[in-house]
């Protein structure tokens, strides 16, 4: 159990003491009064009668206290006033980072909406230096601080009680899984049957308490959420809607692997075309998600727009690559590097420098990223953060492009719960902090939010609690295989391999393949010539930035040569542009109070940044 106690100086009695926005329904029990929002699919493992929800709950709470959601399965949040403690609690399901904002000073203001907590606050909204800087550094925000001062996520696993000494924060994070891997596996099909029926069955639980009509799911065609679309057409009586997000005459559409997919399971397909024009959506997105949203965040959002008019219940495939260990490439270079003097370090970074100039090659570009992270004297800290700045802004990118008197000295928010790498947990760590501090803030973040606003329910059937246990127990050769050439060069012939064997069951191995989401902003955002210059504008008149680095890089994006496959981008500048283009829409929506009417219309950009 993890504690801290945040402040002290609350006075009073905690119901005059509470500020909150949207309807709230409260079931008395005892001397408990239990709000529900979301779903429970288990208690303690087991299912359950509807009718005796309350009283399970009631038990639970006595038995094991504020953490005893830890003992719950499913996408909830529950809230609970017990008389007897003089305590206001709020306990978070392990999976999600997007259900509540909260601030505490003379009260307790909570909301499921920033814009709507923003209207509680007493004064106006301050922008969070350190949260800004984090968000530009990587692209979402990896720590509980949100980018306005003082307001807060309540993070997967954690419980908030708010009682006459203040707030304090529990978690149970760590109880959620571990890694003790088998040393190997006696029989290969008895593991996939019991890995399916796992799988199925969270799909199973969470549709039965949803009570869904029509079940859709986001399709790459790819691994995971092909897998999600199979298993979900064994639960579901109907055919799944499945959605892609298309780039039509661009190496990176997905479209004919999808077709693929749905047609051979006889599901019906929706293709969502991702143009230059939809970055008219980018007010809606923002608003919708509540902070700045980058990655794959508008075309999601384009896909849940179209399939709110055919079902009401989503499922995706995301996660996967978190648990499946997508770093298996950084672990690798750290198996070699871990025990290596700084010099030597500082050499070898020297040398992917002098590589990657040379040849210009992705996967230099990818060494020399990751060797220049060891090349510290302080190699762990902040290692997530830093990591994922690969797109990005590298720390001393980052100083450069801010005015220095908006900084003044603040650094990259960490978080007081930020997972910590060493040298002996590195391994691990790649797969819980991605998860915890990465895919829970990003990936899953967006998607969640995106689909909520449309009014989808959305289930990630990877994200539970036995697939993500069953999966960390493995092997580990059953994870990632190859020899250290495959590993340290990324290569995906070697990924993932128990996962493969069991879409063997389903797909010809021609049909089972690597599709990597990555978006190509520089595509998407160059067309929109006359948009760019607004925003380099718009970013000038701001005064957070240094006029002079912006104009830099606008140039240079302007002017870059983009080969056509080149995925992950590294050296371009499509995916720095947008997140400062999602950065000042979401500055003027919640620090400047624009509150745009009716974001969810197209809104065009050339307009809105004038």
């Amino acid at each position: 159990m993890s504690t801290v106690s945040l402040t002290h100086n609350l006075q009073g009695k905690v119901d005059s003491s509470i500020l909150y926005s949207g309807p709230l329904e409260f079931h008395s029990i005892g001397d408990l009064e239990i709000c529900i929002k979301g779903h429970i699919t288990r208690i303690q493992g087991q299912k359950f009668k509807s009718e005796s929800l309350l009283a399970n709950l009631h038990d639970l709470y006595l038995q094991s206290g504020f953490l005893f959601q830890s003992q719950l399965e499913g996408l909830f949040l529950i809230l609970i006033k017990d008389k007897t403690k003089s305590t206001f609690s709020i306990h978070n399901n392990p999976y999600q980072a997007c259900n509540l904002y909260w601030y505490a000073n003379d009260a307790l203001v909570f909301s499921s909406s920033l814009h709507e907590l923003i209207e509680m606050l007493p004064g106006s909204a301050t922008p969070h230096i350190g949260s800004i800087l984090n968000f530009v550094s990587n692209g979402f925000t990896s720590c509980e601080q949100t980018q306005i001062e003082g307001v807060s996520k309540l993070l997967p696993s954690f419980s908030l009680i708010f009682g006459k000494s203040g707030v304090e924060l529990q978690n149970h994070w760590h109880q959620e899984f571990d890694f003790k891997r088998r040393e190997k596996l006696d029989n290969i099909e008895n593991e996939i049957d019991y890995y399916e029926t796992i799988y199925r069955n969270g799909i199973k639980d969470f549709l039965e308490q949803k009570n869904c009509k029509e079940l859709g799911t986001l399709l790459s065609g790819g691994h995971d959420t092909s897998f999600a679309l199979i298993q979900a057409g064994k639960v579901h009586d109907k055919p799944l809607h499945a959605f892609t997000a298309t780039f039509p005459g661009w190496a990176f559409d997905e479209s004919t692997y999808a077709r693929n997919i749905c047609n051979k399971f006889n599901h019906i397909h929706h293709e969502v075309p991702f143009l230059p024009d939809d970055l008219d959506n980018m007010v809606g997105l923002i608003r919708a998600n509540d902070e700045p949203v980058v990655g794959s965040s508008l075309p999601v959002h384009r896909c849940a727009e179209e399939a709110k008019q055919y079902v009401d219940t989503m499922l995706a495939g995301d996660g996967g690559d978190t648990l499946w260990g997508e770093y298996y490439p950084v672990e690798e270079i750290h198996r070699y590097i871990g025990n290596l003097s700084n010099g030597s370090r500082h050499i070898l970074w020297k040398i992917s420098k002098l590589l990657r100039d040379l040849t210009d090659w992705e996967r230099f570009w990818e060494l020399e990223h990751v060797l220049e992270l060891f090349d510290h004297e302080r190699p762990y800290h902040d290692f997530l953060r830093r990591l994922c700045t690969y797109r990005h802004y590298r720390t001393d990118d980052l100083y450069k492009i801010f005015n220095q008197d908006f900084v003044n000295g603040t650094k990259p928010e960490i978080g007081k719960w930020t997972l910590e790498f060493n040298k002996d947990n590195f391994a691990d760590m790649l797969v819980e902090a991605k998860l915890f501090n990465g895919f829970y803030m990003y990936q899953s973040f967006h998607t969640t939010k995106s689909m909520n606003h449309f009014g989808l329910d959305l289930y990630l059937p990877t994200i539970n609690r036995e697939v993500m246990q069953f999966i960390t127990r493995l092997p580990k050769q059953w994870i990632n295989g190859g020899t250290t050439l495959h590993r340290l060069t990324n290569n995906k012939s070697i990924n993932r391999k128990f996962h493969k064997h069991a879409l063997a069951r389903y797909l010809d191995r021609e049909e089972i393949y690597n599709r990597s989401f990555d978006i190509p902003w520089y595509n998407i955002l160059r067309p929109r010539k006359h948009m760019i210059e607004k925003l380099e504008i718009a970013l000038a008149k701001r005064g957070w930035f240094n006029k002079n680095e912006i104009s830099s890089i606008f140039k240079e994006f302007l002017s870059q040569n983009v080969k056509e496959h080149e995925l992950l981008e590294l050296k371009h500048h499509g995916y720095r542009i947008f997140t400062l283009l999602s950065l000042e829409i979401w500055a003027r929506e919640y620090i400047d109070g624009k509150r745009t009417a009716n974001p969810d219309e197209k809104i065009l950009l050339e307009d809105y940044l004038t």
